[in-house]
C-alpha cells in the first residue's frame, strides 16, 4: 500500500537579516546574507513542500547579496516573476530576469544579488532524488556531482519546464488536489526531475544523449575532458590516449557525430570559450590577457583565426563589451 505524502506549507516573514538567513539556511543550505539597508528588509517566503520538491515565491524587498559555498543537499532553481537577480560564478556572470532563470548546484560556489523589486519563484529539488533519477536513466552509479549550467534562458523545453512548475505550484497550493492521492505526486515529481535532466545542460548531458542516439560511450568522457581543458591546447595524441581507441576510429566517430575532425572540434570549442570571455570581460582586461588566460599565446595568429570564425577582430568584440558596460 502506498502511503500518501504530507504537504507542508511554507510561510515565513522576517525583518531581521539574521532571521532571514537562518530560515534560508534551513531551506537550501548554508550561505551568507548581506543586506546593505537592513531596515528596509521585508523577507517573505511562501509555498509548499511535498516529498523531494518544494515550490514557492521569495522576496526581500531590498537589495541583498548572497554568498553560497555549497548547497550540499539540494538544487535551488529560480525565476524572477518581477525585478532581477545577478549570478557570479567561476569568474563569469549573468543577469537573471523573467526571460532567464538560474539553477544553483551543489559543489558550485557562487554569489547571487537580488534587486529591491525582485520577487522570484523558487524550486528546491533534493540532490538525492535527482542523482537517483539520473543513475536510473544512465543505468549506472554516478562518479561525480551533477553540475548544471547555471543559466536557464526561457526558450523551447526550458520554457515548458517552468510552465510545468507553475502548474504544479497551483496544484500544491489547492486543497484536495491530485497531489494528495497515493502514488500520484511521485509521478509528478519524477516527471519534473526527469524533464529537467533532459532540458537543462549539465555535466552528464552528453552521456544521456549517447544513450538516446547510440553514440559511443567514450565520446562523453572525451567531451568532458575537452570542456575541462579549454584553457590549454591538446594534441591528437592526447585525445587518442584519453579515448582509448585507434586514431582511425577516433576520426570516424568524430566525423559521424560532430561532422569535423577531433582537433577541429576542440579548436572551435576553445574559440567559443575565448569569445565568451571577451563578451563578459571586466574593466581592465585586455585581448592579450584574456587570450593568454585561455591558452592562446600566438596573438597574431589568434586574431586572424578569430576574425575568420566570427567575422570581427577580438578587439572589436571587447570594444563592444566595454561600450555596453558604459551605457
Amino acid at each position: 500500500m502506498t502511503v500518501p505524502l504530507t504537504r507542508q506549507q511554507i510561510a515565513a516573514e522576517f525583518h531581521q537579516p539574521d532571521s532571514a538567513c537562518r530560515w534560508m539556511c534551513q531551506i537550501n543550505g548554508p550561505h551568507r546574507l548581506e543586506v546593505p539597508q537592513p531596515r528596509q528588509l521585508s523577507f517573505r517566503h511562501q509555498g509548499t513542500s511535498l516529498g523531494d520538491v518544494s515550490i514557492g515565491t521569495i522576496e526581500y524587498a531590498t537589495r541583498v547579496n548572497i554568498g553560497i559555498a555549497d548547497l550540499t543537499h539540494s538544487y535551488s532553481i529560480s525565476l524572477p516573476l518581477q525585478g532581477a537577480q545577478s549570478i557570479e560564478f567561476q569568474g563569469d556572470a549573468f543577469d537573471s530576469d523573467g526571460a532567464v532563470g538560474a539553477i544553483i548546484s551543489p559543489s558550485q560556489p557562487l554569489r547571487l544579488s537580488m534587486d529591491e523589486q525582485c520577487q522570484k519563484r523558487l524550486v528546491r529539488l533534493s540532490r538525492q532524488a535527482l542523482e537517483q533519477k539520473l543513475s536510473q536513466l544512465l543505468c549506472r552509479r554516478l562518479s561525480r556531482p551533477v553540475i548544471f549550467d547555471p543559466r536557464m534562458p526561457l526558450s523551447g523545453t526550458v520554457k515548458e519546464w517552468w510552465r510545468m512548475v507553475a502548474n504544479l505550484q497551483e496544484m500544491l497550493d489547492a486543497e484536495g488536489s491530485l497531489c494528495d492521492l497515493p502514488g500520484v505526486w511521485g509521478n509528478f515529481e519524477s516527471s519534473l526531475i526527469t524533464s529537467l535532466l533532459y532540458t537543462q545542460p549539465h555535466n552528464y548531458s552528453n552521456e544521456l544523449l549517447d544513450r538516446q542516439q547510440g553514440r559511443p560511450a567514450y565520446l562523453s568522457d572525451l567531451e568532458a575532458l575537452l570542456h575541462e581543458s579549454l584553457d590549454r591546447p591538446l594534441g591528437l595524441a592526447d585525445l587518442e590516449r584519453a579515448a582509448g581507441v585507434s586514431r582511425e576510429r577516433l576520426y570516424r566517430d568524430f566525423h559521424t557525430h560532430y561532422g569535423v575532425s577531433p582537433i577541429a572540434h576542440f579548436r572551435q570549442l576553445r574559440f567559443n570559450f575565448v569569445r565568451r570571455r571577451l563578451e563578459r570581460a571586466v574593466p581592465g582586461e585586455s585581448v592579450s590577457s584574456i587570450a593568454m588566460d585561455c591558452g592562446f599565446h600566438q596573438l597574431g595568429r589568434f586574431s586572424k583565426e578569430y576574425k575568420v570564425r566570427f567575422g570581427e577582430l577580438p578587439s572589436e568584440t571587447l570594444k563592444r563589451t566595454t561600450q555596453a558596460q558604459l551605457q
